[in-house]
This record gives structure tokens, sequence and C-alpha cells, in this order.
């Protein structure tokens, strides 16, 4: 009998044999700050407000290896091509739709997807590609270790800042328009998650010890460190609280208090207000936290 909603497949041979497959995916999706988009059905893209919940699904009708969420964009990447999606404006900020704006005929491969406002961001392995809405690359840069992380952190329409965390332990930020990447931070071990402060003087980072660490951009002087981490992200509305999750603990940090543990499964993702987002299971929850 079929069962689509299970992961498990049965296969019986001619000699006789039955094997039971379990069938695993990989978690294709894409975040920023409110908007969350995943892969469903392997051809299908539910764009999700984590705030209202409010969801609306894209049938691509082909296979869907990459999503990239940025501001009111969204860039589907397809085996032959990549679709630019625009979200519609409408009266009210928490009604979604969108529509199709540009389609890049082109094969482009890469491990990591980036959209900003006016260009795409492909990684592959020490390389970087800046492409165009046409198809176009417009620039690369090469890094001398592999790109373990990248988060688009804002700034003018075609001239957006991005963090880069390196296997090195360095950690990078790129102007799009410019041609020479500025080292942040030299941190001792590898990269695994990178946030930075909604006014851009602290960056907080988790690495593959499980640690979490927040420097100042200024004067590169360790500010915060505890263990047990495997996520790490900053509020997007107050400066001086970020959160942190690992171990079955979520724990938030605000200015010089205590910090604050409270019991969660999963791995945060990002924090607005008294709202935390946390994916768990291929599922994103919204979280309420006291202030």
């Amino acid at each position: 009998q079929a069962r689509p909603s299970t992961r498990q497949l049965a296969i019986g041979c001619n000699d006789g044999t039955l094997v039971a497959c379990d069938t695993l995916f990989n978690t294709v999706h894409g975040l920023y700050q409110d908007r969350y988009a995943h892969r469903d059905t392997m051809s299908d893209v539910i764009v999700q407000h984590l705030i209202t919940d409010q969801k609306v699904r894209i049938k691509t009708r082909d296979y869907v290896k990459k999503i990239a969420v940025y501001r009111g964009r969204l860039a589907i990447q397809l085996p032959k091509s990549v679709l630019i999606y625009e979200e519609s404006t409408q009266d009210s900020q928490y009604d979604m739709s969108y529509s199709l704006v540009q389609k890049v005929n082109q094969e482009l491969e890469c491990n990591l997807l980036v959209v900003t406002s006016m260009h795409l961001i492909l990684c592959q392995e020490k390389r970087l590609q800046l492409y165009d809405f046409h198809g176009d690359k417009i620039r690369e840069w090469v890094l001398e270790a592999t790109i373990r992380y990248i988060r688009a952190v804002g700034g003018p329409s075609g001239r957006e800042a991005i963090l880069i965390g390196l296997r090195s332990g360095d950690v990078y930020k790129i102007f799009i328009d410019n041609h020479f990447p500025i080292l942040v931070v030299n941190h001792p071990h590898p990269i695994r998650c990178l946030d930075l402060s909604c006014s851009r003087n602290k960056l907080a980072l988790v690495d593959e010890k499980s640690r979490v660490y927040v420097y100042d951009m200024k004067t590169k002087e360790v500010l915060f460190e505890d263990a047990n981490a495997n996520s790490v992200a900053w509020n997007t509305d107050m400066d001086e609280m970020l959160c942190y999750s690992g171990n079955g603990c979520l724990s938030i940090k605000t200015g010089n208090f205590p910090v604050h543990h409270q019991p969660l499964q999963g791995f945060v993702v990002g924090f607005s207000g008294s709202k935390i987002f946390c994916l768990y299971s291929l599922e994103m929850q919204t979280i309420d936290v006291p202030q």
C-alpha cells in the first residue's frame, strides 16, 4: 500500500529478498528576518511569515536545489536555471504574494546561494562569484580557505555587504561592489555560524568547538564566550540582546545581565523582539520569550 507521507521505501526482488530503505533528503531552505522559505515535495517552495504564520506556496514544476531569501527577493535554483521572485507590494506588511520577475537560464553550480536586491552570489568551496539577474558574471573573490558560512547583512541596493566565515577561522566582510575582502576577526577555530548585531558593532560566532563568542568589531576584543552552542542570533530590534542554542538548551544574553536558560530542542535561526525562531525536525517554530 502506498504511503506518500512516509520516508520509508520497501523493495521486493526476484530472488524473494525484501529490503526496507529509509530515505533522507537534505533540508533546502533560506531565512531573512521574519521570512522563511523551504522546499516541499522536492519541487515546491513554501514561504512563511514567521510572525503571522501566513504561508505562500510557489510551484516550480522542477527539482529545487537551493533557496535564498533577502528582503523582498526570493531566489530558487533549479537544475538548469535560477528563478528570481519579488514580493508584491501590498497595503498591509503582512500580506504576502510573490511574482516571477527574472529567470537566469544558466546551469549554475554552487555549495551555497545568496541573493541580494540586484545580484546572485554563488559559493564554490573557496570561490565566490557575483552574477547579475541576467546571468552575467560581475565579480569574483578567491579566499584562502573553504567557506563555511555566509550571511547577507544589508546595505544600499547593489552595494550590500556579506559576512563570510572560513574553515581557517577567519571572518571576512565583503562589499559586493568592491574587489577586496576585509578581514574582521581571526578566530582560532573553524566557523560554524555568524551574526552581526543591529548596530553592526558586535559580531557573534559559533565555532567547531561548539563555543559561542562575541567580538567587538572595532577593538577585536572578546566580550563574551560560552560553551554548548550550535547556532547564534542577535535580536534585530535590541542591540544588546542575543540568543544561542545547544545541548537541549536555549540561552539568552542581555547586556551585562546573567544568561537566562530554558529548555529547547533545535537550532536558533532568528531573534526578533520577543520572538525566537527555531528549526527543529524540519519544522520552523516561533517561541515567545520574556524580556
